[in-house]
């Protein structure tokens, strides 16, 4: 029930993101314009992760999920962690606000002047983001820790929602500012929308003793392991940003636009299945670390959530790569942008795709780290990674431009994610599967023969697709159909134990329902 509520609410929010940047894109193309709107939710995300964001998986959720059966500590701690992040936020983000023209000209020095103004504009806008979403996700965690998955899940689409429909409606009277409006506006409705689950769960703000509370402490002593890792990994998206606005007007939006097509199937089920277990896994770690070789019931929650990550994101990685040119037309090609902008942003996309299987395994690895309380050795790895990007990156940048940045953040988040799994099995002693190895290989064959079909379908659909409209979706769709039927016959013939699992939950779910 939990991974099918963050799934629905995770399948809503990418839904509305699968309609949010085409929208962008029919109305600014890969063109200055998204190049600002880019580097002004660029900042205020990055002092949003700085600050709160990997507190919420790495601290929040476990810590609230220990204390959930005690209505008083609980009240306590959460009331302390708002008032904190409250205070902290609003001090931020005035002065970020003061210092925006400095700030865009230090993270985008290449952007044209023009483009460079419209985004000190935008990035004033939405840097006051920054305190909405910083709130809401302390109140979401609270509400995971409470199994109360819901709004949660569900909020991140209503900043998609809003952003949207004020994109659409202040873009013609305002201009281009008005899709940074639409973002301000939607941080605000994905906090307000936890309201109402927050009320009903009879949540207590008491005052807040933001000294003396052993837990809000212990919150802070934990969390200063992952703010040091999350001031490299923004210092990263820093050079990131920087390199990109010198290779050439319009990198940055291609990079954005491919960025939010595979992020769509990682949030879909990496994040989703890894917030799901999170809490479980947090509940059954034992306290002392030694005890973790013998934690039986935490390595087969483990063991689960990565193998169902593994299984789906397989056929998601052959679709994206064998059809990624077909799926940028489909979604993006209309309006401002234009079959060159396609052709583009599609290598970008297929560079990023590859990284797929890793990363969402990273995602389950990181949050079965944080669930012992281990916030140090996925930022140490994080630091390896990043070292990574930036010897791949410099090295690739000027022979290969952005797609030498995009090449390089696809090293970056595989190594990661390998490097990770490897220690959390030597810390685990195994992960108590001994049968992984040939559920791993199986899958891989699955997925091989998969792809070879897929490359049949990139020469037909490129063929036979129009550039966008229902006739373009159809040949998407048949040729996704195709790449996925394989998949799943495979699996079956080669007896993977998912298969007959994901039946039986479909066929429950059917008799639930009385349709079958």
């Amino acid at each position: 029930m939990a991974a099918a509520l963050v799934a629905g609410g995770n399948i809503i929010s990418r839904l509305l993101g699968f309609v949010r940047e085409p929208v962008i894109a029919a109305l600014f193309g890969a063109s200055g314009a998204t190049d600002a709107f880019e580097v002004a939710t660029r900042l205020p995300q990055l002092v949003h992760e700085l600050v709160i964001g990997g507190a919420v998986s790495g601290v929040l959720i476990p810590l609230f999920s220990e204390m959930a059966s005690d209505d008083r500590r609980l009240a306590r701690t959460f009331s302390s962690l708002i008032a904190s992040v409250g205070v902290a936020l609003v001090g931020v983000t005035f002065v970020l606000v003061a210092l925006a023209e400095p700030l865009v000209a230090a993270a985008a020095p290449g952007l044209p002047l023009e483009t460079r103004q419209l985004a000190v504009v935008m990035t004033r806008i939405t840097l006051p983001a920054v305190l909405f979403l910083g709130l809401s996700a302390v109140t979401a965690a609270r509400l995971y820790a409470r199994d109360r998955y819901a709004a949660p899940s569900f909020a991140p689409g209503t900043l998609n929602g809003t952003l949207i429909v004020l994109a659409l409606a202040l873009t013609p009277v305002v201009g281009p500012v008005g899709v940074a409006i639409g973002y301000l506006a939607g941080a605000g409705a994905h906090l307000l929308i936890q309201t109402p689950a927050l009320v009903r769960d009879g949540v207590r703000l008491t005052a807040p003793a933001l000294r003396g509370n052993p837990d809000t402490a212990r919150a802070l002593r934990l969390y200063l392991p992952i703010a040091a890792g999350l001031v490299v990994a923004q210092v990263l998206v820093i050079v990131d940003t920087n390199l990109a606005s010198r290779t050439g007007e319009g990198s940055l939006a291609i990079m954005r636009f491919a960025t939010r097509l595979q992020q769509f199937p990682l949030g879909l089920i990496g994040s989703a299945i890894a917030l799901a277990f999170l809490p479980v896994l947090a509940r059954s770690a034992p306290e002392d670390a030694r005890d973790l070789v013998n934690a039986a019931e935490f390595k087969s929650a483990l063991v689960a959530a990565a193998r169902s990550a593994f299984v789906l994101m397989v056929p998601v990685t052959v679709l994206l790569t064998a059809l990624s040119v077909p799926v940028i037309r489909v979604v993006y090609e209309r309006g401002a942008f234009d079959a060159a902008a396609t052709d583009l942003t599609g290598l970008a996309l297929l560079i990023y795709a590859v990284q797929l299987p890793l990363t969402v395994l990273d995602q389950i690895f990181i949050a079965a780290f944080y669930a012992t309380r281990n916030t140090l050795t996925p930022v140490l790895v994080g630091v390896g990674g990043g070292l990574a990007y930036l010897i791949t990156a410099l090295a690739l940048v000027e022979p290969f431009g952005v797609f030498g940045l995009v090449a390089a953040n696809s090293v970056q988040n595989s190594l990661h994610g390998a490097v990770l799994g490897w220690l959390l099995w030597r810390r685990l002693g195994g992960f108590g599967d001994p049968g992984l190895w040939f559920f791993g290989i199986r899958v891989i064959a699955a997925g091989g023969l998969a792809a070879a079909v897929g490359l049949f379908l990139r020469e037909w659909s490129t063929v036979a697709l129009e550039p966008a409209g229902a006739a373009g979706w159809r040949v998407l769709l048949a040729s996704g159909a195709g790449i996925v039927i394989v998949y799943v016959a495979a699996l079956a013939l080669l007896r993977v134990p998912e298969v007959p699992r994901l039946v039986n939950l479909i066929r429950n779910r059917l008799r639930a329902r009385g349709a079958i």
